[in-house]
C-alpha cells in the first residue's frame, strides 16, 4: 500500500481515495455548504486531466462558463472547476458574481463526496434562482490538511443563490472549500507528513500527515503547518524546535526549478532558539520538505542569512524511523512462543513452558529489541513477563480482564483493565515486579478499552474502546513522557477511524500513520482494512473466522490469526496458511 514509507513518501497509493468500498465500510453523508459534483449519468468520467511535467502527477482541466449556461449548469460547472487549484482556482472564480470570486476561500476546506449528489431547480425568479446541492460524503480536509473519514447516517443538503451578472448566471454564495469527487481528490490531494520529534530520550521524526494539492504553494503550505504545530491529539506526545512567534519572513517558500533548491526564510524569533532546538528545526524542515515533488534541497535562511547549527551541536539530523532489532512476527505456535522466519514457526530460545499452545498462554507481545516477551494468561486476568532464559513473572494481575499487552521502545508493558472508565497501565519489563503505574486518560475518558497498542515511534497509543451504548471506537491519542520515557498522560483522541465499520477485532500499527483493523461489518465475514490516522481507508479481502490481525511494516506484512488456529498472510487477492498458531503480534 505504502511506497510513501520511502523517503519523501512520493509512490503513495492515492487512488485509494476512489476505490469504491464494501458498502458495510463506507462512511457516507450529504453534505452542507456548496456541497457536491452533479453528473448527468450514473457513470463518473471525472473532469479532464493531464499529466504534470513537474512531477508526473495528474492536473484537472476544467472548463470555464458557457455564455447561455443555465442556473443548474453553472453550478454544476463551478463544482467540477473547483478540483482546480491552478492561479488560486481561477476557472472556478468565473463562476461567480463579482463580490464572491473575490471573498471564495477555497482553503478553507475540502469536502470528499462518495458518490454522485443531485441538483435541483428550487426557483427562479427573474434574474434570481435558487440550486438545491446534496451529496453523499466520505470524508474532510480541514484547512490546516488534516483528513478526516466521515460516519454514516449524517444527512447534509445546501442550497445555492444566483444572480445575472451581464447577462449570465453566476453563483452569489459559494461556501467557502471545495467539494471533489473521490475520482477527482485522488488526482488532486497528496499527504504530505509534517514533522515534529517525539519526547523523551532518543527523539525520532513523527510525521503528521497532512493532506494538500500539488501546486506553487504547496511547499509553503507544508512550511506554514509546521510552524503552526502539531494536531491537537499529537501535540502532548511531540514537540517541535520552532519558537513561538516563528513565520516566514516573505511568507512563501520557493523552489528553484533548475536546482530543486526549497529556500525558508524565517523571521528572527528563530534566532531565540537554542541550539538543541535550532537542530531540531532543520531536521523538521529538511524531513518534510523531502517529501515534495521536485524538492532536491532544503535551504533555511533567517533574513538572508543560512541558518545552520550551532558550533558545537549534534551534526545528524533527528533520524524518522525506531530501530527494530527482531523484526519478525511473533505468535504462539505448537511448540510455545515463536518467531516467524519466513518459513515457518521456530520456539524462542529461553523460554519456558508456560508460553505454550496447549496452556493458557494468549496475546503474546515482544520488545522491539527482543530483550522482553509478554503474555496474558489465567484467562486474560494476569499479564506476565519473560526475558529471554528468565523466569515468567507477574507484572500486572487483580484487575479483571486485561487487554492484550503491548511493548513500548522505551521498554514500557502496556495494558488496561477491560471495564469502564479505567485508565491504561504500565511496567516496565526490566523490573515486572514493580507496580503497575496509571497513565492518565483524557478528559473524556476511553470507554471500556479493548485494545491498547504503542507505535514504534513510542509517540502515540492506538486505543480501541467502546462506549457505554457498546459502540466501539478506533482512536489514536498522543503519549505524554517523563524526560526518562516513561509514559504519563495521553492527550485528546483523534476522529474515529473506520468510524462505522462494524464490531472492531483487533487492530495493530503498521508503520508512520497506517494501521490495520479488523472489523466485523453486519452478517458479514471479519474483513482487516487499512486505516490511516490521517487518511482513506481501504478494506482488504475479508476472511472467514478471523480473530486477530498483526501489522508489520506494509500492507503485505499484514497477518491474520483464525479461530482454528491458521496464520494467513496475503498472496495477491487471496489470503494463505503460512503456519499453525494463535494471536500473531509484530515487535512493539
Amino acid at each position: 500500500m505504502s511506497a510513501r514509507r520511502a523517503s519523501g513518501r512520493r509512490g503513495r497509493a492515492w487512488p485509494a481515495l476512489a476505490r469504491v468500498l464494501a458498502p458495510a465500510l463506507v462512511p457516507v453523508a450529504l453534505l452542507a455548504g456548496c456541497g457536491g459534483v452533479p453528473r448527468s449519468s450514473d457513470v463518473v468520467s471525472g473532469s479532464p486531466v493531464e499529466e504534470d511535467p513537474r512531477a508526473g502527477l495528474l492536473q484537472v482541466l476544467p472548463d470555464g462558463p458557457e455564455d447561455d449556461a443555465g442556473a443548474v449548469d453553472v453550478v454544476r460547472g463551478f463544482l467540477l472547476a473547483a478540483a482546480s487549484a491552478e492561479d488560486d482556482h481561477a476557472v472556478a472564480r468565473e463562476f461567480l458574481g463579482p463580490a464572491a470570486a473575490q471573498s471564495w476561500r477555497p482553503d478553507a476546506g475540502t469536502t470528499i463526496v462518495a458518490a454522485d449528489p443531485g441538483l435541483a431547480l428550487l426557483q427562479q425568479d427573474g434574474d434570481s434562482a435558487v440550486v438545491a446541492v446534496t451529496a453523499a460524503v466520505q470524508a474532510r480536509v480541514d484547512a490546516a490538511g488534516r483528513y478526516a473519514e466521515e460516519p454514516p447516517g449524517t444527512t447534509l443538503t445546501s442550497s445555492l443563490h444566483l444572480s445575472r451578472v451581464g447577462g449570465r448566471w453566476r453563483v452569489t454564495d459559494p461556501a467557502d472549500g471545495v467539494v471533489l469527487t473521490a475520482l477527482d481528490a485522488s488526482r488532486t490531494l497528496r499527504p504530505f507528513p509534517v514533522y515534529f520529534a517525539t519526547a523523551g530520550p532518543s527523539p525520532r521524526l513523527v510525521g503528521d500527515v497532512r493532506w494538500f494539492g500539488y501546486d506553487s504553494s504547496t511547499a509553503t503550505r507544508v512550511v506554514a503547518a509546521l510552524l503552526q504545530g502539531p494536531s491537537p491529539w499529537l501535540a502532548p506526545g511531540v514537540s517541535t524546535g520552532a519558537p513561538a512567534g516563528t513565520g516566514l519572513r516573505v511568507g512563501t517558500v520557493p523552489v528553484e526549478a533548475g536546482t530543486g533548491t526549497a529556500t525558508v526564510d524565517l523571521s528572527d524569533a528563530v534566532l531565540g532558539a537554542d541550539p538543541a532546538e535550532r537542530g531540531l528545526l532543520l531536521s523538521q524542515l529538511r524531513a518534510s520538505l523531502s517529501g515534495l515533488p521536485g524538492v532536491d534541497d532544503v535551504q533555511v535562511t533567517v533574513d538572508g542569512a543560512e541558518l545552520t547549527r550551532a558550533p558545537g551541536a549534534a551534526g545528524a539530523d533527528v533520524p524518522r524511523s525506531a530501530v527494530v532489532a527482531d523484526p519478525r512476527l511473533v505468535a504462539l505456535g505448537p511448540e510455545g512462543l515463536s518467531r516467524h522466519d519466513g518459513d515457518r514457526l521456530r520456539p524462542v530460545a529461553g523460554t519456558g513452558p508456560g508460553l505454550d499452545l496447549a496452556g493458557a498462554a494468549a496475546h503474546p507481545a515482544a520488545a522491539a529489541d527482543a530483550s522482553a516477551f509478554a503474555v496474558l494468561t489465567d484467562g486474560g486476568r494476569t499479564l506476565r513477563v519473560q526475558r529471554p532464559g528468565g523466569e515468567l513473572e507477574v507484572a500486572v494481575g487483580g484487575q479483571g480482564v486485561l487487554a492484550p499487552p503491548s511493548i513500548d521502545r522505551f521498554g514500557w508493558l502496556w495494558t488496561a483493565p477491560a471495564t469502564a472508565g479505567a485508565a491504561p497501565l504500565v511496567v516496565p519489563t526490566a523490573a515486572p515486579e514493580t507496580p503497575a503505574a496509571q497513565v492518565v486518560p483524557p478528559a473524556e475518558g476511553l470507554g471500556s478499552v479493548q485494545r491498547v497498542r504503542v507505535s514504534r515511534d513510542g509517540a502515540r497509543l492506538l486505543v480501541v474502546g467502546r462506549d457505554a451504548a457498546g459502540v466501539a471506537h478506533v482512536r489514536v491519542h498522543g503519549i505524554v513522557r517523563d524526560a526518562g520515557g516513561k509514559p504519563l498522560r495521553l492527550g485528546v483522541g483523534t476522529a474515529d477511524l473506520v468510524p462505522g465499520a462494524g464490531e472492531v477485532l483487533d487492530a495493530a500499527w503498521l508503520v508512520e500513520d497506517e494501521l490495520v483493523v479488523l472489523v466485523r461489518p453486519p452478517g458479514a465475514d471479519p474483513v482487516p482494512v487499512l486505516a490511516e490516522v490521517s487518511g482513506p481507508s481501504t478494506p482488504l479481502p475479508a476472511v472467514p473466522g478471523a480473530v486477530a490481525v498483526a501489522g508489520g511494516w506494509t500492507d503485505r506484512d499484514v497477518v491474520v490469526g483464525t479461530a482454528d488456529g491458521r496464520l494467513l498472510s496475503r498472496s495477491g487477492a487471496d489470503w494463505i496458511a503460512v503456519a499453525t498458531g494463535r494471536d500473531p503480534a509484530y515487535p512493539g
